[in-house]
């Protein structure tokens, strides 16, 4: 095959260069759509966004199954076949390019880990002799790819669920390698997921390493989750619409990480289960919550050790998929009823305490 090596039209010295995430497949092997996966708040897809966004790529288009929604930026390219594997999804997403964008730059929707600098470096080459520039590490070219305009053709000889592979092997006299040191991991089981992350010690969701970040002295939660906890808070502070419900997000979040047995650490998970008891079986407002918080946890008495349970359906990652106040109420009010039905062991024990706090107060 022969290509037309000549640089691209070029204005301001910048070319233009899409992004092109190929999140099609099937997922087989993950059991569930690995696109919708989530670290932290993010889904895998919404990480492969956001990394091209912050590497400077427009427009975004990613080529997804029927039916999955793509983030509000995005331009979505249907591949109504995904089964027919990487190839389709690449020509595809190549199609939709726009005429007015020079090059476009091919991203897996598995590799959440890759990084902005990554995707910088490859692209500080695409002006380069030869039409394509791929990040190569232990020897081998692969994700991302740089593709000229002039070299989108080379995916019509692309078959299966292969991409580019083969052929950028074969015709390395097109390739510019570039030196990335690793390439970033595919995800294509939850174990795979699993080892990106860091799975919260109290609620159990993944999110992202947090080297260094802090936590709260006693309520048991990794750094990532702490930190997300600390957005949703401010979310409630900087919004009117978000703040009425403050006190119930803090029961809420403090039962859910009760951390390990401590005089404490005992206190806060009797003293905000109580809390949830009193809102949702006895319909409580927060101001009335107030009072006999204080009157608790002033108290000198020895709480017992209640056993956590193993598991949770909703954590704060599903908090924060909030996008108004109203919304906002209603994922804390489900969040909180998961948690406390997580606890049902122990109702029989909150709910006596419960009752007798409400009792002591009349």
């Amino acid at each position: 095959m022969a290509y037309r090596q000549s640089g691209c039209e070029v204005q301001n010295g910048l070319m233009q260069t899409a992004a092109v995430i190929l999140a099609a497949g099937s997922a087989s092997r993950f059991g569930s759509p690995k696109q919708l996966a989530r670290i932290g708040g993010r889904t895998m897809l919404e990480m492969a966004v956001d990394v091209a966004r912050e590497a400077g790529l427009h427009p975004i288009i990613a080529v997804v199954p029927p039916g999955m929604a793509v983030p509000s930026e995005v331009v979505p390219e249907i591949n109504d076949a995904p089964a027919e594997g990487l190839s389709r999804s690449l020509r595809q997403g190549l199609a939709a390019v726009p005429t007015e964008a020079d090059a476009a730059v091919i991203l897996l929707g598995d590799q959440p880990t890759l990084l902005p600098a990554t995707i910088r470096a490859v692209l500080s080459a695409g002006r380069a002799d030869r039409p394509v520039v791929a990040a190569k590490a232990d020897g081998h070219v692969g994700p991302p790819v740089l593709l000229r305009r002039e070299a989108f053709r080379l995916a019509d000889a692309a078959t299966g669920d292969e991409g580019l592979r083969s052929i950028l092997l074969g015709h390395p006299d097109l390739v510019t390698p570039i030196e990335v040191g690793k390439h970033a991991p595919d995800v294509d089981t939850p174990d795979d997921l699993a080892a990106l992350g860091e799975s919260c010690p109290g609620c159990g969701a993944l999110f992202e390493l947090l080297p260094g970040g802090p936590t709260h002295e006693y309520i048991g939660s990794s750094a990532a989750c702490w930190a997300a906890f600390g957005d949703l808070t401010a979310r409630e502070f900087q919004d009117r619409t978000y703040r009425w419900i403050h006190r119930h997000t803090v029961d809420v979040y403090a039962a859910q990480h009760p951390g390990d047995d401590g005089r404490r650490q005992r206190q806060s998970v009797a003293v905000h289960l109580i809390g949830l008891c009193h809102w949702l079986e006895h319909d409580l407002t927060a101001n009335q919550l107030t009072p006999l918080t204080q009157a608790l946890t002033t108290e000198k008495r020895l709480w017992p050790w209640l056993a956590p349970p193993p598991s949770y359906l909703l954590t704060v990652v599903d908090a924060l998929e909030a996008t108004d106040g109203e919304s906002h109420g209603r994922l804390v009010r489900a969040w909180a009823e998961s948690v406390w039905q997580a606890w049902s062991p122990h109702h029989l024990l909150l709910r006596a305490w419960a009752a007798d706090a409400l009792s002591e107060r009349r």
